[in-house]
């Protein structure tokens, strides 16, 4: 198990385009995607990144029109 001082995985949601990234959570909370070489930006260029906790978080984000 990590400590509280080591970096979570979890995923998070671009604000901007809706994307869905694999992040690191650091202990300050800093989302970082993983893999992406943008830093802790999406790969839109937008750095407004929401980790989601539940598949409720995501289905919030899920336009029904989109469906």
């Amino acid at each position: 198990m990590a400590s509280d001082n080591e970096p979570r995985r979890a995923a998070a949601v671009c604000r901007n385009c809706g994307t869905a990234h694999a992040v690191r959570v650091g202990p300050d909370g800093e989302i970082r995607p993983i893999g992406t070489g943008h830093g802790t930006e999406c790969t839109c260029g937008d750095g407004d990144l929401r980790a989601i906790s539940d598949d409720a978080a995501v289905l919030e984000d899920v336009n029904a029109s989109d469906l």
